[in-house]
């Protein structure tokens, strides 16, 4: 079986491609999650869908775990989304191999590579994973590959991929220094501003489902880098109450909250976030904890 068209003989791949909507079009979609390859085959378009669909489902698994679990619950409660990644990871390397390599005289430069979006996708939902996980050293060894954001991506008309790519540099500098929070916070400004921009598209631009779960991750991870960047001051304070964030770090944690609560809106499984993320608002605010505890119990 050709390298490109292995991902049929696997069960999700077969099921994909017998049970789901997907359609050939005169010239493939454009798209900063996948790229088609060969634009003159047929299958290659479908593998294309094959593969956002592949990101979609495992994006889902780390938005919506199952049961009560959090985000930050044991390993297995990712290793749904870690099966499709690695597939996915396998059907990038192998988008590039096409039947033209067949041709006389071709040149095997041509036919051989992957697809640099999906793959690029792919290796940020892992790092994810691996952080939720608390296995910084595993996600360590994909920081080269997120750090280099395809060109096709940084000049494309999504802010999206700029914004991932700046969330990833606001939560790696606070993992790997975090007394030198002012860095991670000035990335973080960085991609809120470029995520703010993504939900303010205009009407001409259009949000798919796999942009509301990226969005979804990307602000829900500054959230959460700002909250950790307020921790971290409270414990290089020794106080022995919490005590307020300063209003430049409480604004910019409600500007991403009010982002979060536009997303959720249009897509609910941001709810559940927006509770957790306005309790801590409440917290960085000055508010009692007790209150704030009863509250956010009522919501959840």
């Amino acid at each position: 079986v050709p390298p490109a068209m292995q991902w049929l003989c696997h069960p999700l791949g077969h099921r994909f491609f017998v049970d789901e909507d997907w359609s050939i079009r005169s010239t493939p979609k454009e798209s900063i999650y996948s790229q088609a390859g060969n634009s003159v085959d047929p299958l290659a378009q479908v593998t294309q869908a094959f593969r956002e669909h592949l990101l979609e489902k495992a994006l889902y698994c780390v938005a919506q775990p199952r049961g009560d679990k959090t985000l930050t619950d044991g390993d297995g409660e990712y290793s749904d989304a870690l099966e499709y990644l690695q597939l996915l990871t396998s059907a990038s390397d192998a988008a590039g191999a096409t039947t033209q390599s067949f041709a006389i005289g071709s040149n095997m430069a041509t036919v051989t590579g992957c697809d640099p979006h999906s793959k690029w996708w792919s290796s940020v939902a892992v790092v994810i994973i691996n952080w939720l996980q608390g296995d910084d050293v595993a996600a360590e060894r994909l920081y080269p590959a997120v750090e280099h954001l395809p060109r096709s991506l940084q000049s494309a008309e999504s802010p999206l991929p700029k914004a991932c790519l700046n969330t990833f540099k606001a939560v790696r500098s606070l993992l790997a220094k975090p007394e030198n929070y002012q860095l991670s916070l000035s990335y973080c400004e960085k991609a809120s501003g470029l995520f703010r921009d993504s939900l303010n598209l205009g009407p001409h631009c259009t949000t798919n489902t796999l942009d509301k779960l990226v969005q979804l991750l990307l602000c829900d991870l500054l959230l959460v880098t700002r909250t950790n960047v307020w921790r971290e001051q409270q414990v290089a304070s020794q106080q022995s109450s919490p005590t307020a964030a300063s209003p430049a770090e409480l604004q910019g944690f409600q500007q991403d909250l009010s982002s979060l609560r536009k997303l959720a809106q249009s897509f609910r499984p941001a709810m559940r976030r927006l509770f957790l993320h306005e309790a801590t608002a409440r917290l960085m605010a000055g508010a009692s904890p007790t209150r704030t505890h009863q509250l956010l119990d009522r919501s959840l």
